[in-house]
Order: structure tokens, then C-alpha cells, then sequence
């Protein structure tokens, strides 16, 4: 009896095994098949050769099989001499579930590794799936030596406008707009000149904007640099002409009014026509004669502008151009006298007692 039900049992439990069995392996292959691969990355496109500090760009290209994408973020491991400018760069849908990004670089070394890039798929904020690709460095080439490079490698690069103004007794301040496109414009440095530097850098439509100081000697009579033009494979230059101009520019230092013989003479002429018309009076003894007298003092005065005579605060910023992000030259340690000399915005420009000019926020100024 007992054999007869184990052999009847038997069939039973080997086939309840089997069950479980193929079970479990429905359960591992629709695992399988719900993590299945949508998201595909490749490199597009790439430069050949590049030159040590030249910004270049990389196209990458994204397949994501799936419908519904919030959006795709990118992550770079650390590579070496190499620097990635704009690591967040937006994917643009160009439909068919494709995207593309392209990601600007700069190499600042003949031994440099390109990092390796993560995209990964955002949707509810969360991380659905990543794959990462290894970036092709190219080939690095180093220019050579010219002591009147200014850094930069373009594809464009034109000076918009300058200005060359009285600095102070000794110097001159030549403010350049230079304007480029694909191009390291942030790396432009003039050698040879003490005191310069990028005073204002933004992003323009086709590439960017710097307004660059160069502070000189009042009798240079130019000066010349060179950038590396990207279309001609060459180093092209640009000559300055230093010529103090007695315009004003709105965005720019101007000269100081006091250095002018114009102004030197009217306020002799103003003295001269005071004492002329007291000398008729005393002769003439006519009242009338009173008037141009008061007249001619009072401008003889005026013109010396006592109204002007201000003070400018300890721990001011004295800047090169009346802008929020501009240079500061000059930070006084105590309680000074100047001279106002004109305002633009809530900048008020000043002269120092040594002769400097530049502009400093309205709040640091008082009155005598």
C-alpha cells in the first residue's frame, strides 16, 4: 500500500518541480526584457588636430528608444590637460527619438586625455539608464613662439571700437571691444604692459565680447599684438594707434576737463573782464558798471567748480569704467578730497589728488 502511493506521489512532486522551474524562468526573462537597452550614445563628430588652447567642439548623438523622456544629463570623468567648457550642454531633439549635443573643450597640454562622457536618461527625476563613451583626443599641436601673441586662437577676431585717455601725469588708459567667434577670448593677455586685464567679459550671439585696459606710457605711440586665425593657419596682427582723444565716451574714461588750455584761458578771460569792468567803475563811478563785474566774479568762481570739491569715503573702489563688473585700480585707506568730475548711472567719476581719474559707486561720495 505504501508503495503504491509513493508511486502515485511521486509523479506528482516531479511535476510540480517542473512547474516551479519554468516559472522562475518566466520570471527572470520578463526581468530581462523590462531592462532591456533604449538608451544608445555615439561620437558624431570630432576635429583631426588642434592647437594648445584653442576652444573645439565635439558633437555626440543619442538614440533613446523610448517616448516619454524627461531629459538627458551628462556627467565627465576627470581627464587630463583638458578642460570641458560647457559640461551641462543641451540635447536637441532633431525627432525620430534622436538627440544631439555638442560639447566645447580646450586642451592646455601636448599630454592630455580626453574625459570619458555618462548620458543618462531623467525621468521623474530619476535616473532610468546610463551609458558611457570614450571621447577620441585629437592630434595636439603646439604653436610657436611669439613674443607678441595675445593667447588667442579664433576663428574671428575683430577690435569693435578703442579709446585711448589720459590716465594720470605719466600714463595713458587704451580701452579695446574686441569681439570674436570660436575662439579662447577669456585667455587674452597683452605682455610687456604693467597694468592690464579684461575689464568686462559676456557672451555674444556668434561668440563672445571682452572690454580689455591696457594702461602705457604716455609716449608710446602704439602698440601691436597677434592672434591665431583658424581660417588662414597663420598668426595675423593688430596694430593700436595710441592717440589721446578729448571726446567722451559714454562707456569709457574721460579726460580730465581741468588739463584743458580751453579751460585754462576762459577762466583767465572771466578774471581778466572782472578787473577790466571794477577799473570802469572806480572811473566811471556808474552803478551799472557793478553788474559785469558780479557777473564775470561769479563765473570766474563757478568755473573753479568749489561745488565739486567732494569726498570720497575710506575703502572706496575706484574702477576704470563706470560698469558693476569693471576693474578696480584703486582702493583709498582713508578720508580723501577729490574733485567730481561728472556722472553716468549711480557711478560718479572723480579726480584724485595725484591725478588719477575713474569712477566710483555714488554711496562712497559726500559732500564737503
Amino acid at each position: 500500500m505504501t508503495k503504491l502511493i509513493r508511486s502515485f506521489l511521486l509523479p506528482l512532486i516531479l511535476l510540480g518541480s517542473l512547474f516551479q522551474s519554468l516559472y522562475a524562468e518566466e520570471g527572470v526573462f520578463a526581468e530581462t526584457a523590462s531592462r532591456s537597452k533604449s538608451l544608445f550614445v555615439s561620437l558624431e563628430s570630432s576635429p583631426q588636430k588642434v592647437y594648445i588652447g584653442q576652444v573645439f567642439s565635439v558633437k555626440v548623438k543619442a538614440i533613446v528608444a523610448k517616448n516619454k523622456v524627461d531629459a538627458l544629463s551628462n556627467t565627465f570623468s576627470e581627464g587630463s590637460n583638458v578642460v570641458v567648457i560647457n559640461p551641462q550642454a543641451t540635447w536637441e531633439s532633431a525627432g525620430s527619438n534622436t538627440y544631439f549635443a555638442t560639447f566645447l573643450f580646450k586642451v592646455t597640454s601636448k599630454n592630455a586625455s580626453m574625459p570619458r562622457l555618462s548620458v543618462s536618461v531623467i525621468q521623474n527625476q530619476e535616473a532610468l539608464e546610463s551609458e558611457i563613451i570614450g571621447l577620441n583626443l585629437p592630434s595636439v599641436v603646439q604653436l610657436k613662439n611669439d613674443p607678441l601673441f595675445c593667447n588667442v586662437i579664433a576663428q574671428s577676431f575683430n577690435v569693435n571700437k578703442y579709446k585711448t585717455t589720459t590716465f594720470d601725469a605719466k600714463n595713458v588708459i587704451v580701452v579695446m571691444e574686441i569681439e570674436t567667434s570660436g575662439a579662447n577670448l577669456q585667455d587674452f593677455k597683452l605682455g610687456g604692459i604693467a597694468k592690464s586685464g579684461i575689464d568686462s567679459y559676456s557672451q555674444t550671439a556668434i561668440g563672445e565680447k571682452i572690454y580689455y585696459y591696457a594702461i602705457i606710457p604716455n609716449y608710446q605711440r602704439e602698440f601691436e599684438f597677434t592672434y591665431f586665425d583658424l581660417p588662414s593657419n597663420k598668426f595675423q596682427k593688430i596694430t593700436i594707434p595710441v592717440i589721446i582723444e578729448s571726446d567722451e565716451v559714454s562707456t569709457q574714461l574721460g579726460l580730465n576737463p581741468k588739463e584743458s588750455i580751453f579751460e585754462f584761458y576762459k577762466t583767465i578771460a572771466y578774471g581778466v573782464f572782472a578787473f577790466v569792468f571794477f577799473v570802469i567803475l572806480l572811473k566811471k563811478r556808474r552803478w551799472y558798471y557793478l553788474i559785469p563785474v558780479l557777473i564775470f566774479t561769479a563765473l570766474f568762481f563757478l568755473d573753479k567748480n568749489p561745488l565739486n570739491k567732494v569726498k570720497l569715503k575710506a575703502n572706496s573702489a575706484l574702477m576704470i569704467l563706470p560698469t558693476e563688473r569693471s576693474t578696480v585700480f584703486f582702493t583709498n585707506d582713508k578720508l580723501l578730497d577729490v574733485e567730481r568730475l561728472g556722472d553716468r548711472d549711480n557711478y560718479i567719476k572723480i579726480l584724485l589728488p595725484d591725478g588719477k581719474i575713474g569712477w566710483t559707486q555714488r554711496e562712497n561720495i559726500t559732500q564737503n
